[in-house]
């Protein structure tokens, strides 16, 4: 992948780590009790979501480094790459607001959208020109019938 030599080139787990911790120092504004089922739910969704993700990677015998794209040896198309493009980075969301719900702030919410944009912004914006001069009409297909995130 070939990002604007402006842009530092930024793992998506430490992206991940850096907003839940802004998450738990926000000031808690419009509080509300924290839900362990809720957090259960969203964390459960989040790690499912990861999992199958991965294992879809493994299966496909394809790179899972974002950072190193033209090693990718095919598109990945099938399972809950059919739901999203990016799952992986769904399951990181999932997990943001199940810490959202467990910190019983609606202000962690802040760090849930950090998330989205930054890793909209800086990582899947530039994997997804990468992956059409890869790919070409098969990833423009795949972009057609499924959605960025859900």
């Amino acid at each position: 992948m070939s990002l604007n030599k402006r842009h530092i080139l930024v793992p998506p787990p430490l992206i991940f780590v850096f907003c839940a911790l802004l998450m738990k120092c926000l000031p808690p504004v419009l509080q509300f009790p924290s839900s362990l089922g809720l957090v259960m739910v969203f964390g459960g969704m989040g790690c499912a979501i990861g999992a199958a993700s991965v294992l879809q990677f493994l299966l496909a015998k394809t790179t899972l480094n974002p950072f190193q794209l033209k090693t990718a040896s095919q598109l990945v198309t099938g399972g809950v790459y059919r739901l999203s493009r990016n799952p992986m980075y769904l399951s990181f969301v999932f997990i943001l607001l199940a810490w959202m719900v467990y910190l019983g702030s609606l202000s962690a919410l802040f760090g849930v959208g950090l998330f989205i944009w930054y890793v909209t912004k800086f990582q899947i914006k530039p994997e997804e020109k990468g992956l059409k001069r890869l790919f070409g009409a098969a990833f423009t297909d795949y972009c057609r019938r499924t959605r960025r995130w859900l």
